[in-house]
């Protein structure tokens, strides 16, 4: 957190915790512009926040109800200490006009999860399994931010090691690392770590024509 012209900024992808008051949209805005240059609709889980960056992801429980809904930050409200819901946000959470409200910033990672959520909440029977899926996959995010992602290779005896890693395409041999294997003859063969998902799978998608039996591990940061 640090402060910008007088206004508190928070940082995105990292986890903040903050209270605030929360309101809804009037009808009125319904298919407007919205800052991010997206459409404004009641039926989508979205929110205007004056500080929080475009396209992040927030978990907006209400103090009174105890319920929870993530939000996608796509729009800006001009006045300090408010976020502005949609409709179907604000009654996920049983908003009664403006309440007080816990906001917790989770960040752009979390864009895949506030799109199954819109999946599931679309229907209502489904409402009560939708919540608990939607706290195990936050939790389960939660441990993989927290981990580096790797792609191990193989695992070769010690007196093959040099042989493997002369082999390995050029592309990748500055990032490659090998790991004893406690109290064995072994190593594990990895590389990365790798910044993203997507660059993981990219070149796992590359490395598993010769190393068919390669796969992504997670080692703790």
């Amino acid at each position: 957190m640090f402060l910008l012209g007088g206004i508190t900024v928070w940082g995105q992808n990292k986890n903040k915790v903050f209270t605030c008051r929360a309101t809804y949209y009037h009808n009125k805005f319904e298919n407007r512009k919205t800052s991010s240059g997206e459409v404004f609709s009641q039926k989508l889980y979205t929110a205007a926040h004056r500080t929080i960056a475009l396209q992040t992801v927030v978990k907006v429980t209400n103090l009174r109800t105890g319920k929870s809904v993530l939000v996608k930050i796509n729009d800006r409200c001009g006045r300090n200490g408010i976020i502005d819901m949609s409709k179907i946000s604000a009654d996920r959470i049983g908003l009664n006009g403006s309440e007080q409200v816990s906001i917790e910033v989770l960040g752009k990672d979390y864009i895949d999860i506030w799109q199954k959520q819109n999946e599931m909440f679309a229907d209502s029977e489904q409402t009560a399994f939708a919540d608990g899926v939607i706290d195990s996959l936050l939790a389960d995010r939660a441990v993989m931010l927290n981990c580096d992602i790797f792609i191990r290779l193989a695992t070769v005896r010690e007196s093959e090691t040099n042989g493997f890693l002369d082999n390995i395409p050029a592309g990748f041999r500055s990032i490659v690392k090998k790991d004893k294997v406690y109290n064995e003859d072994f190593y594990y063969i990895d590389v990365g770590p790798f910044s993203s998902q997507d660059k993981a799978n990219s070149a796992l998608n590359e490395l598993k024509k010769d190393y068919p039996l390669a796969h992504l591990i997670r080692k703790k940061k």
